[in-house]
């Protein structure tokens, strides 16, 4: 049952820090000064963006693919076999 108890706590945090975001960026908004960004800005700040969303999930892709693969249980035999305490 602990673990019912750990999870609703962990829900109400979340959910309390969602709320804390919303509100600071509701409340913030219009004490952001006047930032008039070109046409230019824009773009750049869109290829930004979705660049680094596509080198995410290509970087989370070879880690999962890797994973399933067995590529990295060589060098975790490698630390297991030259670790003093073992």
């Amino acid at each position: 049952m602990p673990a019912k108890s750990s999870n609703k706590s962990l829900i109400a945090v979340v959910v309390v820090v969602i709320l804390a975001l919303a509100a600071f960026l509701v409340l913030g908004w219009g004490d952001l000064p006047a930032i008039h960004m070109s046409s230019h800005g824009w773009f750049a700040l869109g290829l930004g963006v979705v660049f680094s969303i596509i080198l995410g999930a290509v970087l989370s892709a070879v880690l999962i693919i890797g994973r399933r693969r067995g590529f990295d249980e060589s060098a975790h035999e490698a630390v297991i076999d030259h670790d003093p305490e073992n």
